[in-house]
């Protein structure tokens, strides 16, 4: 299928993006910022965003809390931000972040994780499985039931909700009711596959940039690129895992990556549902009040959590 029209035209009036190679990486994580409020913030009732820090394995982490409105405890879902392991911060993924929390009605804590490449693997996923912890940990104090924990992200944070999913299930908790993923990069790209080739050139996200943000992640990617928290569809065992929700753009050559993940989880016994969005590219979910296909994709995961949230 053809470039979605709508994302076509966004194209056409956009600035042509330099190559991500040769961004420094300040000028690249600017452009990103830049890129992600150049649409009007989403509106939508909630009874606050709040913005405050918890401690973390390397210190504190920044964190924002989007509560929704009426009476609690609420669902809550921990929220980590896409942005290729590299860029990205608390604002960027907003709109998703407030999206979520009104469409589910529950607490969403969107995490500030640390960025690679100055804090390689594992220090992200670490950050997101603490905030996860302390979010379990603290649910009363959030108006939050943590007997309804979820995990969510797009893009390089949706690596990190399949990770902290992994890792709460070898705990033993908390338990996650729900993985929420957009776009997930769920593997290390060792190999070619259809969409990679095909999507080679993007737009937006090459391959090669898909390449490049993973050598910034990983400080040994022979080794580490066989980590299940790097590489969760390398796990040697998915049974047991959280139910699973993946929303996939067609037109994004990570696709088959995020796709893999969800048939390792189907085949062993995992509720999931995959939605290929055609015509979308990586990101989309980002464009809401633009896209439709992205508030589509939002709906499609609240529908999701509600059906798989454990009963009061």
């Amino acid at each position: 299928m053809p470039l979605d029209p709508q994302i076509a035209a966004l194209f056409a009036n956009a600035p042509e993006w330099p190559p991500t190679r040769s961004q420094a990486i300040p000028q690249l994580r600017e452009a990103v910022r830049a890129s992600s409020t150049a649409f009007p913030t989403l509106e939508v009732p909630l009874a606050s965003i709040v913005d405050r820090s918890i401690p973390g394995p390397a210190g504190e982490i920044p964190v924002r809390v989007y509560t929704p409105t009426g009476s609690g405890p609420f669902p809550l879902i921990a929220y980590f931000h896409g942005g290729g392991y590299v860029t990205g911060n608390l604002d960027t993924q907003d709109m998703i972040a407030r999206a979520l929390a009104f469409g589910a009605g529950a607490v969403v804590v969107s995490v500030d994780y640390r960025l690679a490449p100055e804090n390689p693997f594992p220090a992200g996923p670490d950050d997101c499985w603490a905030a996860t912890q302390w979010m379990a940990a603290h649910a009363a104090e959030l108006d939050g039931d943590a007997g309804r924990l979820a995990v969510a992200g797009d893009s390089a944070g949706a690596n990190f909700a399949a990770g902290v999913a992994l890792r709460a299930r070898d705990a033993g908790g908390p338990r996650i009711a729900a993985q929420i993923m957009f776009y997930g990069s769920c593997d290390y790209p060792s190999t070619e596959t259809p969409a990679s080739r095909e999507f080679a050139d993007g737009p937006l996200l090459s391959a090669d940039d898909v390449a490049y943000f993973w050598e910034l992640y990983l400080s040994n990617p022979g080794t580490e690129q066989n980590d299940p928290l790097a590489s969760p569809v390398r796990a040697a065992d998915h049974r047991g895992l959280a139910p699973a929700f993946m929303g996939t753009a067609e037109i994004d050559p990570s696709r088959d990556h995020g796709e893999a993940y969800v048939r390792k989880l189907a085949a062993a016994g995992v509720a999931t549902k995959l939605v290929r969005y055609p015509g979308m590219i990586h990101g989309f979910v980002s464009w809401l009040g633009v896209i439709p296909a992205a508030q589509q994709a939002i709906d499609d995961a609240c529908a999701f959590l509600a059906a798989h949230w454990p009963a009061r």
